[in-house]
C-alpha cells in the first residue's frame, strides 16, 4: 500500500502528509506526462493551492474591532482586547466572532499585529495618525467615528450599510476608553 508513497515523497518532500494519495496519484501522472519531475508537479500544485486560498481569502471579510464589555471602544489605542469578525460578504452572514489581545499588550502600534490576523477592514471610532498609517500600507480598510455599538450589531449595521459614522474623535490624543461613559457613549458620534 505505501510503495507508491514512499517512491514519490520519502525525503525529498515534507508536504506528503497534506497530501491524499489521489492527488499524488495524479500529481504522478501529470509528471509523467508533462516530462517534469514529481517534485515539480507536487511545488506547482502547492503553489497553486496556496493561491486558491488567497483568492478564496480575499473574498471572505474580516473585520477587526477595538473592543471593551463587548462593545466598540472609541479609541483604539485604549482598549481592553480586539475582536474579529469572519463575515460571507456575499451572504452578510456572520460566520465567526473572536477576541484576542496581542501578548505584547495593546496599544497604537497593534495596527500591524491586526493587519497579520488577516483583517481587512476596521471599524474604529477615533484612531491616530500612527495606526492609520499602518492601516493603508497593509491594505486595510478603516471606518472610523463608528458608534459604541454590541459587536454583533455594529458588524450587522455595516453591512447593511446602516451603519451612522461620525468624525474620527481621535484628533487629540485626549480622548480615552473608560467603562463609565458609555451610557452616553454616542454624544460625540453625531455630525453636529
Amino acid at each position: 500500500m505505501n510503495a507508491g508513497r514512499k517512491r514519490t515523497c520519502l525525503n525529498k518532500i515534507p508536504f506528503n502528509r497534506r497530501i491524499n494519495e489521489n492527488i499524488l496519484k495524479i500529481l504522478r501522472e501529470y509528471a509523467h506526462s508533462h516530462n517534469i519531475t514529481e517534485t515539480e508537479a507536487l511545488e506547482s500544485a502547492i503553489l497553486l493551492q496556496s493561491n486558491v486560498d488567497k483568492l478564496k481569502g480575499d473574498k471572505n471579510m474580516k473585520i477587526a474591532i477595538p473592543t471593551e464589555n463587548e462593545k466598540l471602544c472609541s479609541h483604539f489605542g485604549h482598549s481592553e482586547s480586539f475582536t474579529f469578525v469572519d463575515v460571507n460578504p456575499e451572504t452578510k452572514e456572520i460566520l465567526n466572532i473572536e477576541t484576542k489581545v496581542p501578548e505584547e499588550g495593546i496599544s497604537c502600534q497593534s495596527a500591524g499585529w491586526i493587519s497579520e490576523q488577516g483583517a481587512n477592514i476596521v471599524l474604529a471610532g477615533g484612531m491616530g495618525a500612527r495606526p492609520l498609517g499602518i492601516f493603508s500600507q497593509n491594505g486595510v480598510k478603516v471606518v472610523s467615528g463608528c458608534p459604541e455599538l454590541p459587536v454583533k450589531e455594529l458588524v450587522e449595521q455595516y453591512l447593511a450599510s446602516a451603519l451612522q459614522t461620525g468624525e474620527n474623535i481621535c484628533g487629540g490624543e485626549h480622548h480615552e476608553c473608560h467603562g463609565h461613559h458609555h451610557n452616553h457613549a454616542h454624544h460625540h458620534c453625531h455630525n453636529h
